[in-house]
């Protein structure tokens, strides 16, 4: 019997302003996804087409810093000299941070934990240089209220409550390790750490926050959503604007 050939496995880290993508995940053409264009890249490098496999499917217009994908290839240039080769192909919106040899049984669809952030631009002035990295939200905001909430999402909970419609997954439980918000200036910025994350989950987390720091929702309303399960329970979805994929760890 023949031996199968060793292909090596390579891992990239991405960054991405997702602002003019409809997401990570490769759709029929002409859709422009961040996925394609990786693809488009690296394949143009090594001279054949190929496909890679990424870590979490972000949203039209979601942001990354450490979004993950993985491709299997022969090639005959050291990691640093292709994700070089690559950068100088891809858009100025997109950057391969890293790319890095990893072992045949790394699977990219494996990740133990990923960190999100969401970021509000709390002033009567519209943001203007990063006005696309944020979401710009002009009434004031109580964050003591906001961070009381955040304590209720901590834990081992269904979170059916928080997720879009499109999400088709068979199960809504999800661990979340960690939730904070904070205010710098006139950023507001929310951090999440979890196991994993539903469609629109984090963006609706934010949206509940935004009521409850507003003064519409009381702070305990995050416990009443994931007790119930009823969408009607939590806020609204904030706008994709403000979301980015920070790290994966796996």
């Amino acid at each position: 019997m023949d031996e199968i050939p060793y292909i090596p496995q390579y891992k990239l880290t991405i960054a991405y302003d997702g602002t003019a993508y409809s997401g990570w995940q490769r759709q029929p053409d002409p859709v422009m996804t961040v996925q394609r264009v990786v693809e488009k890249a690296v394949g143009e490098i090594l001279n054949h087409p190929l496909g890679i496999s990424g870590a979490s499917r972000t949203d039209a217009g979601v942001h990354a810093w450490g979004q993950v994908a993985t491709f299997r290839a022969p090639i005959d240039m050291t990691p640093d000299r292709l994700r070089m080769a690559v950068n100088s192909r891809l858009p100025r919106d997109v950057l391969i941070r890293e790319i890095s040899e990893v072992p045949q049984k790394f699977d990219v669809t494996r990740a133990v934990r990923k960190r999100y952030r969401y970021v509000i631009w709390r002033s009567q002035d519209r943001p203007l240089f990063n006005r696309s990295f944020v979401y710009h939200y002009w009434q004031e905001l109580e964050i003591s209220r906001m961070q009381a909430a955040c304590k209720y999402f901590v834990g081992r909970k269904d979170f059916i409550a928080f997720r879009g419609r499109q999400d088709d997954r068979q199960t809504t439980v999800r661990n979340i390790y960690h939730c904070d918000i904070h205010q710098r200036g006139p950023l507001v910025i929310m951090s999440v750490e979890g196991d994993g994350f539903l469609y629109h989950m984090v963006r609706t987390m934010a949206g509940t926050l935004l009521e409850i720091g507003r003064g519409r929702l009381p702070p305990e309303q995050v416990s009443v959503a994931l007790q119930s399960g009823r969408r009607i329970d939590a806020g609204p979805c904030a706008p994709a604007a403000g979301l980015c994929l920070m790290w994966i760890r796996f």
